[in-house]
């Protein structure tokens, strides 16, 4: 699988990470994307099979977590997306989105609350 480049550096442009970062992901991101089907994308099943090992066992965590990463919510993260999301994680990555991720997690219903039965969930 090629990637172009034009989509590194456009992802280099918007997010903090360095050219050998985003190529560290690559290589991550070709690993996980192979794991069951080897598709270009990251399914869920092998996004909870990386988190989780066992890809066939629901874990609202890690459902949460690829939901938000599925920035295009087509079932699938591609490598513009896994780059993107995983910046967030960057040490020189804003405080505020860092944050925005937290609070995402715990709002399962993207009611812009958290609420009581949310938490209680966890």
């Amino acid at each position: 699988m090629i990637f172009p480049v034009l989509l590194i550096s456009k992802t280099l442009n918007v997010l903090t990470v360095t050219e050998n970062e985003v190529e560290a992901l690559l290589h991550l991101f070709k690993k996980l994307s192979s794991a069951i089907t080897d598709d270009g994308l990251i399914q869920k099943v092998e996004f909870r099979l990386a988190l989780l090992r066992d890809s066939n066992k629901p874990n609202l965590f890690a459902d949460r977590v690829f939901d938000m990463f599925d920035i295009k919510h087509n079932g699938a993260i591609d490598f513009g997306g896994f780059v993107r999301s995983m910046s967030i994680f960057h040490p020189n990555a804003a405080q505020e989105k860092k944050i925005e991720l937290a609070f995402k997690l715990f709002d399962l219903r993207q009611s812009g609350y958290i609420e009581h039965k949310e938490v209680r969930t966890h």
